[in-house]
Parts: C-alpha cells; sequence; structure tokens
C-alpha cells in the first residue's frame, strides 16, 4: 500500500502523453533524452524499471539496479530484455567507462548527504568519456517545505506520532527524508565530473498535486477515476517548465568530462 511517505513523487507507472507545454514526467524525460544511437545504458536506482522500461527496444544493452528487492523482482518479470541487480549505488559491480548513458533520476535524495559524492562519483566512473549523464532530482525552490514525502526530516516529532498510529516504518530513514537538491549543491556534486548541457526547473503545483494524492491514499475520499486521472495530470505537470525560485523539480542532461 502507498503511504504518505512513499507516493510517487511523479507517475512512473503511467504513460503520460507530453504535450508541447510540458515535457512530461521524469520517466518519460529520461528516456527522451538519451541521445540515440548508443549502445548502452545504466539506471541507478531504477525501481520497478518504469524508466529504463521506455528504452525496451530502442537500446540493445539496458541495465538498471536498486536495493528494493521487491522492485527489481517486479522490474524483471516486467522487463525481462533488461539485466536487473539488487545493488547499491554507491559501489558499481561494473568496470570503468562501460556504459554509454547513465541515468539518475530522482535517486540523490534518497542516499543521504553522506553517500551523493559516492554515488554522483560511480555514475562517473562508469560512464563512457563524453557519455550522457541524465540528472533528476526534487529541487530547493520556495515551496521545498511544502514536500509530503520530506515531513518525516523537517517534523519529525509529528511524523513519529503518524508511524505510532498506522505502525508504519519508512523505508527511508527519517533523517534522510526526501531532501531537496539546490543548484550549489548539485555544481559541487559535478565539479570535475560533469559538463552541464541543458538545465530544466519544472514543477511549480507539483506540490498540491503530491499532498492531494497522498491524503487521498489514506483516506479514499475521491473516486478511483478522479485520483487516477489527478495522478496522470500531476506527471505532465511536473514537466512544465518555470524559474527556477519557483521550481519544485530540476532536471540536467551532461557530459562526462
Amino acid at each position: 500500500m502507498t503511504t504518505l511517505d512513499d507516493t510517487p513523487f511523479a507517475p512512473e507507472h503511467q504513460r503520460v502523453k507530453s504535450f508541447r507545454i510540458s515535457e512530461g514526467d521524469r520517466c518519460d524525460w529520461a528516456a527522451d533524452s538519451i541521445e540515440r544511437p548508443v549502445d548502452s545504458v545504466l539506471d541507478i536506482g531504477c525501481g520497478y524499471g518504469w524508466t529504463i522500461g521506455r528504452l525496451t527496444g530502442k537500446v540493445p544493452n539496458l541495465v538498471g539496479i536498486d536495493l528494493d528487492a521487491e522492485a527489481i523482482e517486479s522490474a524483471r518479470k516486467h522487463y525481462p530484455g533488461i539485466h536487473f541487480e539488487l545493488q547499491t549505488g554507491a559501489s558499481l559491480p561494473f568496470e570503468d567507462e562501460r556504459f554509454d548513458a547513465v541515468i539518475l533520476s530522482d535517486v540523490i535524495e534518497h542516499v543521504g548527504d553522506w553517500n551523493k559524492e559516492l554515488v554522483t562519483g560511480e555514475a562517473w566512473r562508469v560512464l563512457k568519456p563524453g557519455g550522457q549523464f541524465i540528472f533528476s532530482a526534487p529541487y530547493a525552490g520556495i515551496f521545498a517545505w511544502a514536500d509530503p514525502m520530506d515531513f518525516k526530516r523537517r517534523f519529525p516529532a509529528v511524523y513519529g506520532l503518524y508511524m505510532r498510529w498506522t505502525s508504519y516504518t519508512p523505508s527511508t530513514a527519517v533523517e534522510i527524508g526526501h531532501k531537496h537538491v539546490s543548484f550549489a549543491e548539485v555544481e559541487g556534486l559535478f565539479a570535475n565530473r560533469f559538463v552541464m548541457e541543458r538545465v530544466v526547473y519544472s514543477g511549480f503545483f507539483m506540490p498540491l498535486f503530491a499532498w492531494v494524492l497522498a491524503i487521498n491514499v489514506r483516506l479514499r475520499v475521491l473516486p478511483r477515476r478522479l485520483h487516477d486521472f489527478l495522478t496522470r495530470l500531476q506527471g505532465w505537470e511536473s514537466g512544465v517548465p518555470c524559474g527556477p525560485v519557483l521550481s519544485y523539480s530540476i532536471r540536467i542532461s551532461a557530459r562526462k568530462k
């Protein structure tokens, strides 16, 4: 069951048609940003395989890694042509310069501040010179405080009551939460590793959608069809560009130095 803690940041499980004003949900954006032809792509923190699965039949060698055993099992079942491994992104079991492109989509906020350098460094290590790095993360705009997935880190005492009330234990430690990144932090992680080619700030209304959907998962007051519609609309809106201050998400296409 989806909870207040793990409600999807974007509707990864549903393909959303991108109108011209929007670049689509982060899964569509990441997959569409891979400049083909390429021979190999690695998705770090692939989850259920929704992002890298979009490249099936388009890239011959696809690999996804994640620490969630249930997600990896599901990904293997739904995408048999892709190689999935239960593995941490902080220590990849691949040789240097193996992949043409690496995806790190809404993962960095889950690893903890102490692991961000390791994960980014490993992505750089396994990427071929000049290879493409696709990165996205929740962004520290003025509404970052409104992220329901970061509620546990910002308000641990209140979240403790929620956990006792629901008998729920979050999959990510309370102190990690869902911390949004600043551009300065991303620059630090990319320094001497990647050259940014394109930066997109987007998702002004995402906190509103996130709270409505998260609360409805618990209370079930909205009809299922309306909930599904709002989920699709959230995915579409998450790709609508806006200024950095107002944005809730940052998406970057970069190259290995």
